[in-house]
């Protein structure tokens, strides 16, 4: 059955702008694959474990498992503010699918037998603002591919801690834990671990204060791992 909103407004890579769908099969070969790292050296660490002597050395660290699924670049770039910013939720279709297929190929699938899915969230004023979180609707793909729980609205954020993207890297590494509140009890029993679902990691800033307030109330004994679709690449491979 053909779809009239595709006959009049028809779909078109949003890199290449080749007609089809908001991401071509050669552009998607585009996007480079981010390798198993410790989230806070950026070294690799073949079980996307955080080195055990980099969590000793940031003490606010909470995070064991971090998964990031491509490098954060011009190209990604793109896709994903027409996405993010621009409100085309099409985009999330194409986005997700070959989200969860890379995860698939990883071997980061172990961490999440036995988890529970939570995701990022937006203040209730840029929620208004944008209509939807983008995040809810990563985790809820996530969370029925791989047959896991989403505690959606586990985590609420104080209307008052602004948006990251006007932040630069200092203010992003300023943010604190009570910028979150547990907003909904999701019992932990009979789970292994949570998971938190982003878009981008940065710094780490907001995971971690996630993470931190998750810790300190009823996940105190649970691992707390991460799904992100990009980050940038590491310092060590930019080039001055």
């Amino acid at each position: 059955m053909i779809n009239l909103l595709d006959t009049i407004f028809p779909k078109s890579c949003s890199i290449c702008k080749k007609k089809g769908d908001y991401l071509c099969s050669r552009c998607k070969k585009l996007f480079k694959r981010n390798l198993p790292e410790c989230y806070i050296c950026r070294k690799l660490s073949p079980s996307y474990k955080t080195h055990y002597e980099c969590s000793k050395e940031k003490e606010d660290s909470f995070l064991n498992h971090i998964f990031i699924g491509w490098e954060y670049n011009s190209l990604s770039s793109i896709i994903l503010k027409k996405y993010k910013y621009n409100y085309v939720q099409g985009i999330s279709e194409t986005l997700v699918e070959i989200f969860i297929e890379s995860i698939k190929k990883s071997t980061f699938d172990r961490q999440l037998e036995g988890t529970i899915l939570t995701n990022v969230p937006l203040t209730k004023n840029r929620l208004r603002d944008r209509g939807f979180n983008q995040t809810t609707k990563i985790a809820e793909r996530v969370a029925e591919a791989f047959d896991i729980p989403f505690a959606e609205g586990l985590i609420e954020r104080k209307d008052g801690s602004g948006h990251q993207a006007l932040r630069d890297k200092e203010e992003r590494e300023k943010i604190k834990e009570d910028t979150f509140t547990l907003k909904n009890s999701f019992s932990p029993e009979g789970y292994s671990s949570i998971t938190i679902l982003d878009d981008v990691i940065t710094t780490g800033a907001t995971l971690e204060a996630i993470s931190s307030t998750l810790r300190k109330n009823i996940y105190r004994d649970m691992e707390i791992n991460a799904l992100c679709m990009f980050r940038g690449k590491p310092y060590y491979l930019e080039i001055p």
